[in-house]
């Protein structure tokens, strides 16, 4: 059997739609399974946001040593730490950054956006020619339309069992929620492991936070211990993502992107059949990725 043709069958088994774009770094093969169609992004946008902080870092509009303060405005509902912070804390850029991309945090990435500017990220990425990939909303204004109340200081239990808007913005598939196609993110990853976002350096140092990643269970979940893996998570019910590079040898690096999404709501009065789909997803993820490893282990 072929590669795409292992994969089909191992996203055929998830319980859930899934799409995926594998690019093998250094010889160019590619596999690719509905990889061009669109998905909401979730928490995967801070890729983008990634690379467009650096770019604006190349230009002098700030530094990564910059501190920036915390503040009750800007904090954002799990996931992350800082909002459990008291005000007036500052992390640098870096810290920001690295906590945006590693823990997932909402608060970290916001303080990044409100700074980045209106727009400037999706206007990015599609000078890039990646014009897949939109990112116009803030993770709080997600939350605006997702929840009841995106109020960072609400009883997170109440948060937890309270209803979700699956007809509004954040489930959306157009260019007014942050999405993207499993193509454009890993033709995304593999600019950045080429240099060819920013400078070499600056693509050098992205990569240096994404390997920090301590969200594992997905793409990486079957590898072999130690295996590094650049990535980024993303999550909404319903939805679950990974997007990075597996470093399955010296001279073999895969960058590869799975969406998935499915009915949760199908299961919603069933606790049991709700907590096992995302493992059946998760599972396949990282299937996906052992195979990626194991077909380019030494190749």
């Amino acid at each position: 059997m072929s590669l795409e043709s292992d994969i089909r069958n191992i996203t055929a088994n998830s319980g859930a739609e899934m799409a995926v774009s594998a690019l093998h770094l250094e010889s160019g093969q590619r596999f690719d399974v509905d990889a061009e169609r669109v998905y909401p992004l979730c928490s995967v946008l801070k890729i983008p946001v990634l690379v467009e902080a650096f770019r604006q870092i190349e230009e002098g509009l700030f530094t990564l040593d910059d501190r920036w303060q915390l503040t009750t405005a800007e904090k954002n509902l799990p996931s992350g730490i800082l909002v459990f912070f008291d005000d007036g804390l500052s992390p640098t850029v870096r810290d920001l950054l690295t906590l945006m991309i590693i823990i997932s945090d909402n608060t970290a990435t916001d303080m990044v956006m409100h700074r980045l500017g209106e727009g400037s990220v999706t206007r990015t990425m599609h000078d890039l020619g990646l014009t897949d990939i939109h990112v116009p909303l803030t993770i709080r204004e997600l939350f605006d339309d997702l929840l009841p109340s995106s109020d960072p200081t609400q009883d997170m239990l109440a948060l937890a069992t309270g209803p979700r808007n699956r007809e509004g913005v954040c489930y959306s598939l157009g260019p007014d929620n942050d999405t993207g196609t499993p193509a454009a993110l890993t033709e995304l990853l593999a600019r950045i492991w080429r240099g060819e976002t920013v400078s070499r350096a600056a693509c050098d140092t992205m990569l240096e936070i994404l390997l920090k990643q301590q969200l594992n269970d997905r793409l990486p979940r079957y590898l072999p211990p130690g295996t590094p893996c650049a990535h980024k998570t993303g999550t909404l019910p319903g939805i679950r993502n990974d997007s990075g590079i597996i470093y399955a040898g010296e001279s073999d690096h895969v960058a590869v992107t799975v969406f998935s999404r499915w009915d949760d709501e199908a299961v919603s009065d069933d606790p049991i059949a709700r907590s096992e789909q995302p493992i059946a997803v998760d599972t396949a993820f990282g299937r996906i990725g052992r195979l990626l490893y194991d077909t380019f282990s030494g190749s």
